[in-house]
């Protein structure tokens, strides 16, 4: 099968390039098979390699301007162009200049994809739930608005990720989510066994109190735990799964 990916209407179609590719049209096997683009969980670089190859030709930007940090569930955020160090962990990263393309993984977390058309600057990250209580939504935002965007003109798109059907967590969680959000309602949901987490809605209240409007969030992606034949799943897989990468870049 060919590579497939799903662009945001809510992002740019002009000045930008951006997807979040679905789990086909690669090289890799197994429960990887076959689009696998990372390489943490054990996959044959040459593999992922080509898979990335794959895919930005499919996509239409340079391999070489792919731009992807190590993720670890936290808020810091990388500007492009700033000095990296060997080994740096960021969850998110932004851009002011054309090149460059970020990337942000995810296999069950949500890949978010950010444009602010007017000032010309992207944006990308990683959040799972840690990320997403600690804030990192609004930590993009807040080095965006560094680079001279506006919160209230900035696009973000999510891409797909766990949904409440399947994020059941246990009370700690819960916990943490009301200590960060408050009753936001249908951010937690009642389940048979224990609670579920909308991390969707979640991550809307963290884009909006930064300052996003509500008409500018694309938020409505299928589950990734449930749609087994086009996404990968850390829930449902395990670590002998494999992981997407959404990108986005100024042209």
């Amino acid at each position: 099968m060919s590579i497939r990916l799903y662009r945001s209407p809510v992002l740019p179609s002009e000045g930008f390039t951006h997807g979040f590719p679905e789990r086909t049209g690669g090289v890799s096997t197994g429960l990887r098979a076959s689009l696998n683009l990372g390489v943490r969980w054990g996959d044959d670089r040459a593999n992922v390699e080509t898979n990335r190859r794959r895919l930005a030709e499919h996509a239409g930007y340079d391999p070489a301007a792919l731009q992807i940090t190590r993720h670890v569930h936290g808020t810091a955020v990388w500007t492009v162009g700033q000095p990296l160090a060997e080994g740096a962990e960021f969850d998110g990263l932004v851009c002011d200049h054309p090149g460059p393309v970020l990337g942000a993984f995810a296999a069950d977390c949500i890949p978010l994809l950010f444009a602010e058309p007017d000032a010309r600057i992207c944006g990308a990250a990683h959040a799972g739930w840690r990320g997403t209580v600690a804030g990192i939504a609004a930590q993009v935002i807040t080095r965006m608005t560094e680079l001279g965007a506006r919160p209230e003109r900035v696009r973000v798109a999510l891409g797909p990720s766990i949904g409440p059907c399947c994020f059941e967590v246990g009370p700690e969680v819960v916990a943490e989510f009301r200590a960060a959000f408050g009753e936001v309602p249908g951010m937690i949901v009642a389940g048979p066994r224990k609670d579920h987490i909308d991390l969707r809605i979640a991550t809307r209240a963290v884009l909006e109190r930064a300052g996003v409007r509500a008409d500018r969030i694309d938020d409505r992606q299928p589950c990734t735990r449930c749609e087994a034949d086009r996404f990968f799943s850390y829930r449902r897989d395990g670590q002998a799964g494999g992981v997407h990468m959404a990108f986005i870049g100024l042209v």
